[in-house]
């Protein structure tokens, strides 16, 4: 790893300007792009892994029963797809005209197939930093649809769609760092 020098203001504070400009330039070293790029990656990848989880038929590992308002609850600690991939009757109804997520001049069934595809294909390339750039890019294009077609209120960009953004932005401009299939290859590819 290559050290970058320190980004933050200049020390114009005497001695608390250059304990500051001292200590953060170390956090600097530690939180590395290729340390911050394997975060962002992993982070957002799991948010839209488990929207796939909740369009697709799946199945519980290590299942337990737990009891709320008097009531028995059936959960598990890890959830997988079942196979062969099968998506619900209720992703299909949500997509449909007249749905929670029904989209214009995209028919409800195609819709439904491209975004379960989506969200279960591309954080599968991020976790593994695989074509990270285009994974992000297809992420980003996920979110805005979302945002300008299914949710577009402030409220939903704010509070959701802008920190999804933060992340797959990086992941887009910068790429998925030396922690990533995207950089052995390269390193492989370029002998």
């Amino acid at each position: 790893m290559s050290t970058q020098e320190f980004d933050g203001n200049q020390p114009v504070l005497g001695a608390a300007g250059a304990l500051y400009h001292q200590a953060y330039g170390k956090v600097q070293e530690l939180i590395s792009h290729n340390v911050l790029a394997l975060f962002a990656r992993l982070a957002i990848a799991g948010v839209f892994w488990r929207s796939f989880l909740n369009k697709v038929e799946t199945n519980g590992l290590f299942d337990y029963v737990e009891v709320i308002n008097n009531f028995e609850v059936q959960r598990s600690l890890i959830k997988i797809p079942a196979f062969p991939i099968t998506i619900e009757q209720s992703t299909f109804n949500q997509f449909a005209e007249g749905g929670q997520f029904a989209l214009p001049l995209v028919p409800g069934t195609l819709a439904a197939v491209m975004a379960t595809m989506g969200e279960g294909i591309l954080p599968i390339l991020l976790v593994f930093g695989l074509f990270s750039r285009f994974a992000a890019s297809g992420l980003i294009v996920m979110a805005l649809v979302i945002q300008i077609f299914v949710f577009p209120t402030n409220v939903h960009f704010w509070g959701t769609v802008a920190l999804w953004l933060i992340p797959l932005l990086y992941l887009a401009g910068r790429g998925s760092g030396a922690i990533s299939l995207d950089y052995v290859l390269t390193r492989q590819l370029s002998r």
